[in-house]
């Protein structure tokens, strides 16, 4: 196991990702990240935001590219990552330390939501007519085995929501006729 500061992160996005070249051409995302506790007054029993605390998170190459095509202001995100803590001079002549975070995994947290997660194309690689040597296990034949037509009925259902009554009637042991429930075939 390696020695370091590993961190697991869970916030919203403070503000849009902004993505940018380094001296060198290679392309690094940066990333704010918000973070608000929970916190349980125990006098009133009652549950209260505590004090939000921000972080700058790091993304390079692919994944800052990911990150900058799928996160937005606002959206719930889990980080894990690497702390990094870096020494500047500010305007007022201040030397400050801050910890900055080197993400190597960025995704949605689906505790708070749906997320739709879309596979970037690959480049098609000459593999001798064996469909599975690049590894590639969505594509048979040169045919692409996600049905699109299924993942958009699924997300305009996601989108429309079920009303009480379609969960009733989409519930095991009732009649979806009649709407009365129909006696189990299992014992209780």
């Amino acid at each position: 196991m390696s020695q370091g500061g590993y961190v697991t992160l869970v916030g919203f996005v403070a503000q849009d990702p902004i993505q940018r070249p380094t001296k060198d051409g290679v392309l690094v995302t940066d990333l704010r990240v918000g973070a608000t506790p929970r916190v349980q007054d125990r006098v009133t029993n009652q549950w209260h935001d505590g004090e939000t605390s921000y972080y700058d998170v790091a993304c390079w190459r692919r994944l800052g590219d990911h990150v900058r095509a799928s996160l937005h202001k606002g959206d719930p995100v889990m980080i894990k990552g690497k702390f990094r803590s870096r020494t500047y001079t500010d305007k007022a002549g201040v030397a400050r330390t801050v910890i900055d975070i080197v993400a190597d995994t960025v995704g949605h947290d689906l505790n708070r939501g749906i997320a739709n997660y879309m596979r970037p194309q690959q480049a098609q690689v000459n593999n001798g007519g064996d469909p599975g040597a690049d590894g590639s296990q969505d594509v048979v034949d040169g045919r692409d085995m996600i049905d699109e037509e299924a993942i958009e009925q699924f997300g305009r259902e996601l989108d429309e929501g079920f009303n009480d009554a379609d969960l009733d009637a989409r519930a095991p042991g009732t009649d979806r006729a009649a709407g009365g429930a129909v006696p189990s075939p299992l014992p209780s």
